[in-house]
């Protein structure tokens, strides 16, 4: 059986180095074929996902860390490959992407143990002829997001629950001997394998209104990164209370008693992948805060990204009173594409399939509800923001024989036949080079 040859450029726990927690069970790789479908493959050409956590306590007391997960969601960059079976009356349907584990059940699949599942755009081998298959795709035009919330529960093989894991480690480091306040000093790393598989389905034309279909699976571990950045100022030494009060308060104006402990980005960041057009809207993004006592609080974004820094000043002015409610949030439109069409800089953001990163930090700013004058800004939670554009395709309905997709931009250019391409060479995830496009999809036909 003939399988495309491949460079696996995926990322491995040795590779990372040894901080995996030796109780992390790895899922054994596993495959399933049928009548249909003789081969399925799935390989990982990018690198490991990464989930960063960060205490955003301002209580820097060793009891008092509060952990949160900076990211929603993670991006697994997989290629897969279908291969059908050795008949020109058998075609292929569709793939799909899961994260978990699958297994075959009379030449179906079943799935079961996976958290997450996707359809997915896969290379397709089928026979056309006598010593004839046509090649269909083309590697690197899909990546796999996979929400946190929805991979959080599930076996614990497969789950992804980065406090779960951090905690793990802080029980083994005081275990061993260690303290709260020393392991939340540093930083820490924990690398897991997680199974992701990707499953094919092949159909057979026997007559009209006879068609059935079968499948086959592959399953291979992924790489994932959890990773905690180590704030310096958390000890497990009581604090005084005019410390405490220090540590708490943003501002140092005797005459002002507001507080603000905590002002964080929503857990779930609502990332942009899809239409980058004018006229689009900008995400919308949620910060929430809370504090003690009575005043005026504002609030600013600082933002870093590769393609240069900015501030989006006074996002939010309100008044606060937690006698009221404590628990308070506001939104603001975050601008992608005000900045990406009005802003010369930021033109880049605008490339196709590329993945930009935008960190954001939350400051702020708050006037008593007795004082004339606002104290200090002072930082508090951060978060990163993701985009991705993705072109508008239009199905070609013209009646061409030609198959694939066209760019809205091509729909009235005449279509040619497609050539061989190879599969562009991938940089770090969430890492863009400007001016650099992914290839489009196309149809290739090779015969063997």
């Amino acid at each position: 059986m003939n399988k495309l040859k491949k460079i696996f450029l995926g990322a491995s726990a040795a590779a990372l180095g040894v901080s995996a927690i030796a109780s992390n069970a790895v899922y054994a790789a596993s495959s399933g074929n049928s009548e249909y479908v003789q081969n399925v493959d799935v390989s990982f050409p990018g690198y490991a996902a990464v989930i960063n956590v960060k205490n955003t306590s301002a209580n820097k007391l060793a009891s008092n860390v509060n952990l949160q997960v900076q990211e929603s969601s993670i991006e697994i960059e997989a290629d897969g490959f279908v291969q059908c079976g050795d008949d020109k009356k058998i075609s292929f349907k569709v793939a799909k992407i899961y994260f978990g584990p699958l297994s075959m059940f009379s030449e179906d699949i079943n799935e079961n143990a996976a958290l997450y599942k996707s359809n997915y755009d896969v290379v397709n081998k089928t026979r056309s002829g006598l010593g004839k298959w046509i090649t269909e795709g083309t590697y690197g035009d899909d990546s796999f997001i996979v929400p946190l919330n929805q991979i959080k529960n599930g076996h614990p093989v497969v789950r992804v629950d980065p406090l779960e894991e951090i905690n793990k480690k802080l029980q083994a480091h005081i275990q061993g001997g260690g303290t709260k306040a020393s392991f939340y000093k540093n930083d820490q790393e924990i690398v897991l394998q997680r199974p992701v598989s990707i499953a094919g389905w092949c159909g057979k034309y026997i007559y009209p209104g006879q068609s059935p279909w079968k499948a086959g699976f592959e399953t291979k571990n992924f790489t994932i990164q959890v990773k905690y950045k180590g704030d310096p100022a958390v000890t497990d030494k009581p604090l005084l209370n005019v410390q405490l009060g220090q540590q708490n308060q943003p501002q140092y104006n005797n005459n002002q008693s507001l507080l603000l402990n905590q002002a964080t980005f929503q857990p779930n960041m609502p990332h942009h992948i899809g239409k980058c057009t004018e006229g689009t809207p900008d995400p919308k993004i949620r910060v929430n805060y809370k504090g003690a006592g009575k005043g005026t609080v504002r609030f600013k974004i600082g933002v870093k990204n590769s393609e240069g820094n900015f501030v989006l000043p006074q996002v939010y002015l309100g008044s606060y009173d937690s006698a009221n409610q404590i628990n308070r949030h506001f939104d603001f439109d975050y601008p992608l594409i005000d900045k990406m069409y009005n802003h010369h800089q930021f033109k880049w953001w605008a490339t196709i399939n590329k993945t930009y990163e935008h960190t954001m930090t939350i400051e702020a700013q708050l006037k008593d509800q007795n004082s004339d004058s606002y104290g200090p800004w002072t930082e508090f939670g951060s978060a990163t923001f993701k985009h991705r554009c993705t072109p508008q395709v239009t199905v070609n309905t013209g009646g061409a024989k030609a198959g694939g997709y066209q760019s809205q931009d091509n729909a009235n250019q005449p279509m040619v036949k497609p050539i061989l391409q190879t599969k562009p060479q991938r940089g770090p995830l969430g890492k863009a080079e400007p001016k650099t496009q992914r290839p489009k999809r196309l149809k290739i036909q090779t015969p063997e």
